[in-house]
C-alpha cells in the first residue's frame, strides 16, 4: 500500500489493544481522508473480558468496511486471526480466540485479506514494529528496492502464516525472548533492536512509551508511536503533526 499526503490528511495510529471507543473518538475528531492503524487490535491488561474482545472484533469489521480505513498486522493480531504456533505471543488465550472468532465468523476471510504487513506514506515506511537492515536484501540500493524486496517477502509471509510455518516478518528477536538476532517487522523492539537505515524513514508502534509520548530515534526521522492512544500522527502535504488525546 502506498499513500500520498498531497492535499490529504492521513491519520496514523497504533496499538489499539481493545480501546476501540477511544480510537473511534480520535477518528471522528480527526475526520482524516485516510486512517491507518499499525496493528495490535487485541490483548489488554485493562479491557480483558470476553465482551471486550467481542466489541473489538465487531468494531474491526465495521472499521475495515470503510474504503478509507486500513490496518497492518501486529503481533497481537496474528495469533487470533490465524492459527500458527510461530505467531503466538504473550497474552494469547483460547477464550479470547473464541470470543473474537465467534464474532468474525463469515467475515473472517474478508478481514484477513484487509490486513497488510507494511504501507508507505509519502517516503515513510510504516510497519507495526520496524524494519531492521539485517533482513534486507544486500543488493537493495534505495527505498524502491526495499519496497520490491518487501513485496516479495510479503507473498512468502502470507503463505507461511496460513500454512503454520515461520517467517521473519512475525518472529521475535532476542530482546523480546525470541531466537532471531533481531525481531521482524511485527516484533522489532524500538529501544533495544531498532537502528536507523540510511535513506529510510520509518513510523512504527509496538514498543510502549512509558511517558505515553511519541518519540523520535536519536534525532532521526524515525518515530515510535505506541502511546496507548495518548498521541498519534497526522500527515498532510508531507508535514507531520503530533496530536494529543487530552486536546480533544
Amino acid at each position: 500500500m502506498t499513500f500520498d499526503s498531497h492535499n490529504k490528511k492521513i491519520l496514523i495510529i497504533s496499538d489499539i489493544h481493545n480501546q476501540v471507543s477511544k480510537l473511534n473518538k480520535i477518528i471522528r475528531h480527526e475526520a482524516a481522508d485516510i486512517n491507518i492503524v499499525l496493528g495490535d487490535w487485541f490483548d489488554s491488561f485493562y479491557y480483558d473480558k470476553d465482551k471486550d474482545y467481542e466489541i473489538t472484533a465487531d468494531y474491526l469489521i465495521r472499521y475495515l468496511s470503510a474504503p478509507n480505513n486500513y490496518t497492518l498486522w501486529g503481533n497481537h493480531d496474528t495469533h487470533y486471526l490465524v492459527y500458527n504456533i510461530y505467531a503466538i505471543c504473550s497474552g494469547y488465550e483460547d477464550r479470547k480466540w473464541n470470543a473474537i472468532n465467534n464474532v468474525l465468523r463469515s467475515d473472517k476471510s474478508y478481514i484477513l485479506n484487509k490486513f497488510d504487513w507494511f504501507a508507505w506514506v509519502d517516503d515513510y515506511l510504516c510497519t507495526h514494529a520496524g524494519l531492521h537492515s539485517s533482513f534486507i536484501d544486500p543488493t537493495a540500493k534505495d527505498n524502491s528496492d526495499i519496497n520490491l524486496f518487501l513485496i516479495k517477502e510479503k507473498e512468502r509471509a502470507n503463505i507461511k502464516l496460513i500454512t503454520g510455518t515461520d517467517h521473519w516478518f512475525y518472529m521475535a528477536g532476542k530482546a523480546r525472548g525470541g531466537y532471531y538476532p533481531k525481531g521482524g517487522i511485527v516484533w522489532l523492539d524500538f529501544d533495544h533492536e531498532f537502528a536507523p537505515i540510511q535513506g529510510l524513514k520509518q513510523i512504527v508502534g509496538h514498543t510502549p512509551r512509558k511517558d505515553s509520548k511519541i518519540i523520535k530515534y536519536a534525532k532521526t526521522e524515525n518515530y515510535c508511536i505506541d502511546t496507548s492512544l495518548s498521541q498519534w500522527l497526522t500527515i498532510t502535504n508531507r508535514k507531520i503533526e503530533i496530536k494529543d488525546y487530552k486536546d480533544l
